[in-house]
């Protein structure tokens, strides 16, 4: 499918963004979900802090990549394998993708999966696939195994969940991120 994302080609360009072109408006393409993956329609993503150390350069990523990791939206279409989520759920996105299998998520340490990290470090989903390209095929890479700085994303079964469509989706869409980082802050 087609669809309008939000790419960074370069890091560490200088402020004010809007002029410096930090970000980039583009059509995409955007390959469907794959096993254990999910398509959701990004309803809203919220601008974290970290997404601006991303775009200052002072968190590397791979180029260009579309960032944006915490939001919610609304599931469009689910892979093979994946039964606990149905086309209409409302979601929130989890910014830390989780195996669910390697050492640190069976000892209850997902945050530090380490398939997750290894995919986030190559801008990849944690299945490995790159489902953003641009018209000319050039493959886009994910920013935190998420990309909510665009129309749709495909994420990993394990980085949505569910939540009760009666909560709006705009205020929903900073708990995959900063109300569980601070959460995590104080109980932690």
């Amino acid at each position: 499918m087609r669809m309008q994302a939000a790419i960074m080609f370069e890091q560490g360009l200088p402020r004010p963004y809007a002029s410096s072109n930090a970000l980039v408006i583009e059509e995409v393409n955007l390959e469907g979900p794959g096993p254990g993956e999910v398509l959701i329609e990004v309803a809203a993503a919220g601008l974290c802090h970290s997404d601006l150390s991303a775009i200052e350069g002072i968190r590397p990523r791979p180029l260009p990549v579309v960032i944006g990791h915490e939001g919610a939206g609304i599931v469009r279409e689910v892979g093979q394998g994946v039964t606990d989520l149905k086309k209409d759920d409302h979601v929130i996105t989890v910014f830390v993708a989780s195996c669910g299998v390697c050492r640190n998520c069976v000892r209850g340490r997902p945050n530090i999966c380490n398939v997750g990290n290894a995919a986030r470090a190559a801008g990849t989903l944690l299945s490995g696939a790159k489902r953003i390209s641009r018209l000319d095929g050039t493959p886009i890479n994910h920013g935190s195994g998420l990309s909510l700085f665009a129309q749709y994303a495909v994420v990993g079964r394990r980085s949505a969940v569910k939540i009760d469509p009666a909560v709006p989706l705009d205020d929903a869409a900073i708990f995959g991120c900063a109300v569980m980082t601070g959460a995590g802050a104080v109980l932690n």
